[in-house]
């Protein structure tokens, strides 16, 4: 999660980038009308995300936490020709209103799969289509570790892995100032990032955004 007030940063790095399409704002406003606008991708961060997954050359790819669609859009438009994106949601509320915004992009030349359900149930099931080639992991915080045993089992070698909200407002190393989090999800959290932080299998990064933005590659 993120604070809502924009800093002068990320205003500026707004004016930057390209002003998002109308279903591209349609998913913000689903998020707000949710009252979970918070937690939504920013745009500096989502036209990061695209241009990683482009710049990789993934053209299977799954997401895990859709919300209403926002960041599959990035990821989608980050495919070339005959791409394929499986983005997860748990929420149906959600996932219909994701399945409102999708139905109006132009799927001729590559596919968007909306699946609804458990990640972690659904994952097992989506593993007859692999291997993929990337995972974007934006979901269940307390699944986060399960999500990556998932992910180092269907992505071929060289996968991308892109995980979002690492820092868990700093919990993962003491500060619960801005937001509280359960035990059980910061000792998640932690382990998963010392898992990803593993040399022997993962060539990794992090960007240091507002909530952290690990970037690894599978060996």
């Amino acid at each position: 999660m993120r604070e809502t007030v924009l800093t002068n940063r990320e205003v500026y790095m707004g004016s930057l980038l390209l002003e998002e399409n109308e279903c591209k704002q349609q998913s913000r406003k689903f998020a707000e009308e949710l009252g979970l606008a918070r937690i939504s991708i920013s745009p500096a961060e989502a036209q990061l995300i695209k241009t990683l997954v482009r710049l990789h050359g993934a053209k299977k790819f799954v997401e895990i936490g859709t919300l209403t669609g926002l960041s599959a859009q990035y990821l989608f438009e980050a495919l070339p020709e005959g791409g394929e994106l499986w983005t997860l949601e748990k929420e149906l509320k959600h996932g219909d209103m994701a399945s409102q915004v999708f139905n109006k992009i132009d799927q001729a030349k590559k596919k968007i799969h909306l699946v609804l359900g458990d990640a972690r149930e659904e994952l097992t099931k989506l593993s007859a289509h692999g291997p993929f080639d990337g995972v974007f992991i934006d979901g269940n915080k307390a699944a986060y570790f399960d999500y990556l045993s998932w992910a180092e089992s269907n992505l071929r070698s060289g996968g991308l892995i892109l995980a979002d909200n690492i820092f868990l407002s700093g919990s993962v190393w003491g500060d619960t100032a801005l937001q509280r989090f359960s035990e059980k999800q910061i000792k998640i959290m932690q382990e998963f990032n010392e898992r990803l932080s593993d040399p022997a299998l993962f060539e990794a990064a992090i960007v240091p955004s507002y909530e952290g933005l690990f970037v690894a590659i599978k060996k």
